[in-house]
C-alpha cells in the first residue's frame, strides 16, 4: 500500500515515454510512434491526498495527418497537468484547471488558422472546449490515457499479498460506434531477486458493459452484410517494475484489439525511469 509522508513532499523522477500505434478499420492503415519525457513531482499531500505534476518538456511524434495533426497541435494544453489521485490511486481532480483553459484561449487562434481549410474544423473545436469546460470530464478522458495511466494505474492505494489475484479496471477509449471499451483485471504482484517488487496486469472485455450491440450494427451497416464477424476480440497486458513505493522504475501497457476483416488496432507504450533524484523540485 502507499506509504508517503510530508518528508516526500518535492520528490520527482523523470521518465521517457514511447508509444507505438497501429490501426487498421476496412481498408485504410495508420501508424504513429511518440516519444516523450515526463517530469513526475510529488507535490503535496493536501486532505490527505497525494497531488502530483506531471510535465512535459520534451514530445515528438511521427504522424502528422489527420487527427494525428490535432493531437500533436493540442499537446501544449497537457504540457503541464496538477492533480490529485483518486480513492482508486488513479488520475482523480485537475487542479489547474483554470491554468489549461487559459492556455487554449491563447492556442485556439492559431489552431483556427493552422486548421482553416479542414471540413471538420469546428466539431473538434467544440469537442476541446466542451471537456476544457467540465473539469471532470477532462479527467476521465485523461485517466485511461497514456501516460497518466501508466503512472496511476490504480495500484497505489491497493495492498497486495504474494500471488494473490486482485481485480482492477481499465479502459481502452475512443473505440468504434462504443465510447470506450470497458476491461476488467487480474493483478498479481511478485518478489523479484533482487529485493524489488512486479506487478502483472492480464485484462478482458467487460462483457456486461461493453456495448458489443452498437458496434455490430455500425459494422453491418458498413460492410452491408448481415453475417459479416463483428465481436471484438482483445488481447491486453501491463507489467510494473517499482523502484520504490510508488515510483514505478517500468511500466508496460500492450494492447491488441480486433474485429477480424474490418478493425485491427494495436498499442504498445513503455514508460522508463531515466533519472533518480530524490532532492526537492
Amino acid at each position: 500500500m502507499m506509504q508517503t509522508t510530508k518528508e516526500n513532499r518535492g520528490e520527482h523522477r523523470k521518465y521517457t515515454f514511447l508509444r507505438e500505434e497501429r490501426y487498421q478499420f476496412q481498408g485504410l492503415r495508420n501508424e504513429n510512434f511518440i516519444e516523450a519525457e515526463l517530469k513526475v513531482t510529488l507535490t503535496s499531500l493536501d486532505y490527505e491526498k497525494p497531488v502530483f505534476t506531471v510535465e512535459i518538456p520534451f514530445y515528438k511524434q511521427s504522424n502528422k495527418e489527420g487527427m494525428y495533426k490535432w493531437i500533436g497541435d493540442l499537446h501544449q494544453l497537457r504540457e503541464k497537468i496538477v492533480c490529485t489521485l483518486n480513492e482508486n490511486g488513479q488520475l482523480g481532480t485537475i487542479i489547474n484547471l483554470d491554468d489549461i483553459r487559459n492556455k487554449w484561449k491563447e492556442l485556439k487562434p492559431k489552431i483556427n488558422l493552422r486548421h482553416r481549410n479542414e471540413h471538420y474544423r469546428e466539431i473538434f473545436i467544440k469537442g476541446v472546449e466542451e471537456l476544457l469546460e467540465d473539469g471532470e470530464r477532462l479527467a476521465q478522458a485523461l485517466r485511461f490515457a497514456m501516460p497518466y495511466q501508466l503512472l496511476f494505474p490504480g495500484i497505489h492505494f491497493r495492498e497486495f499479498k504474494k500471488n494473490e489475484i486482485t481485480k482492477g479496471y481499465r479502459e481502452l477509449p475512443n473505440f468504434i460506434a462504443a465510447k470506450s471499451v470497458p476491461i476488467t483485471t487480474e493483478e498479481r504482484i511478485s518478489k523479484l531477486e533482487d529485493g524489488r517488487y512486479q506487478i502483472d496486469v492480464k485484462g478482458s472485455i467487460d462483457e456486461n458493459n461493453f456495448a458489443q450491440d452498437k458496434v455490430t450494427a455500425m459494422i453491418r451497416i458498413l460492410k452491408n452484410r448481415p453475417r459479416v464477424p463483428t465481436l471484438l476480440q482483445l488481447n491486453y497486458i501491463e507489467r510494473y517494475l517499482l523502484e520504490e513505493w510508488p515510483w514505478s522504475e517500468q511500466s508496460m501497457c500492450m494492447s491488441l484489439a480486433q474485429i477480424p476483416g474490418t478493425l485491427y488496432r494495436e498499442e504498445k507504450n513503455i514508460l522508463k525511469a531515466i533519472a533518480h533524484d530524490h532532492s526537492l523540485a
